[in-house]
C-alpha cells in the first residue's frame, strides 16, 4: 500500500513538473510574440547619426508650435523651443485642446503655463482654442481645420511644428492630418516639421528615464516621411526640457505616462519632414 501511495505522488509530481514546464513555455512564447509584434522596432542608437540635422530657429523667425494638449510641447520639442527662444525667435504654442479629459482643466492649464514660462515662451504667445479633449477625431474635420487655419493665418509663421498623422492618439493625428491639408494647398511655402508622441507600446524604447540614450524613429515609419531629423540637446537645454516636463506633476505620476514624459528625457529630439505631395 506504501509503495502505492508513493508511486501515485511521483507519478503526480512528474505530471504537475511536466504542467509546469508546459506553461512555462507558454509564457515564454507569448512573450517573445508579444515583443515581436506589439513592441516597435526602432532605428538602432548608433544610427543616429545617419539622420539629418535640425537647426533651433534664429532671430527674426516665428515659430507656430501646435499642441494637442498641455505637455505636448514640452514631451516632443522642449529643447527646440527653449533653444530657438534663446536665438531670439519668436515662438507661439496653440494648445488646441481644453486638456479636461481628467477633470482638471485649471490644473492642466497652470502647469502648460508654467512649463512653457521655463522653456522661454512668454504668456502673451500662448493661445487656447479649447477644444473638447480626446473629441477631434470625431468632431466636423472641416471646422477643426478652419481653426487651425486661422492660427497660420494671424500669425504667417515661417516654421510649423505639428503631430504627426502617424501618431496613435486621436487628437494628434486629427490635428496631423489637418495641418497637412492646409500645407498641401499654401501658396506661401511654409517649412514644417511634425513630431511623434505616442506610438504603439514601449515608445520610445526604452520607455524610461534614459537622459543619456538618443531617441530614434520606429522602422516603420522611417520610409513614410521625407526625411527624419535630430535635434541635439546640449546639457543646459536637456535640463531645462527636463524641468518642463516635471511641471507636470498631474501627469508624469500616472502608470500609463510616467515612462513615457520620462522617456523623452533624451540627448535629442526626432522630427519629421512631411512628404505632402
Amino acid at each position: 500500500m506504501k509503495r502505492l501511495i508513493k508511486e501515485v505522488r511521483r507519478r503526480l509530481s512528474v505530471r504537475w513538473f511536466r504542467y509546469l514546464a508546459i506553461a512555462i513555455a507558454i509564457v515564454l512564447v507569448c512573450s517573445l510574440l508579444f515583443d515581436y509584434f506589439a513592441v516597435p522596432s526602432v532605428m538602432a542608437q548608433p544610427k543616429v547619426s545617419k539622420l539629418g540635422v535640425l537647426s533651433a530657429a534664429t532671430a527674426g523667425e516665428k515659430v507656430l508650435f501646435f499642441s494637442p494638449h498641455a505637455d505636448d510641447e514640452s514631451i516632443a520639442a522642449g529643447g527646440y523651443i527653449a533653444q530657438s527662444v534663446i536665438n531670439g525667435a519668436d515662438v507661439t504654442i496653440v494648445m488646441v485642446t481644453d486638456s479636461d479629459a481628467q477633470g482638471i482643466e485649471a490644473t492642466r492649464y497652470a502647469e502648460f503655463k508654467k512649463a512653457t514660462g521655463i522653456l522661454g515662451v512668454p504668456e502673451s504667445n500662448l493661445v487656447f482654442l479649447g477644444f473638447p479633449d480626446s473629441k477631434l477625431d470625431s468632431m466636423n474635420a472641416a471646422v477643426l481645420q478652419a481653426a487651425l487655419q486661422q492660427q497660420i493665418d494671424n500669425y504667417h509663421p515661417d516654421i510649423i511644428i505639428y503631430p504627426s498623422p502617424y501618431d496613435y492618439n486621436s487628437d494628434h493625428r486629427a490635428i496631423g492630418r489637418a495641418i497637412e491639408s492646409i500645407l498641401k494647398t499654401e501658396s506661401t511655402p511654409i517649412t514644417a516639421y511634425n513630431y511623434l508622441v505616442h506610438y504603439e507600446l514601449d515608445y520610445p524604447r526604452p520607455r524610461g528615464l534614459a537622459p543619456t540614450d538618443y531617441i530614434t524613429p520606429p522602422d516603420h515609419l522611417v520610409k513614410t516621411e521625407k526625411e527624419w531629423l535630430s535635434f541635439g540637446l546640449s546639457p543646459s537645454i536637456e535640463s531645462c526640457k527636463e524641468n518642463a516636463i516635471y511641471t507636470y506633476q498631474s501627469q508624469i505620476h500616472s502608470p500609463e505616462l510616467s515612462g513615457l514624459m520620462k522617456g523623452n528625457i533624451r540627448k535629442n529630439e526626432i522630427f519629421a519632414i512631411p512628404d505632402l505631395q
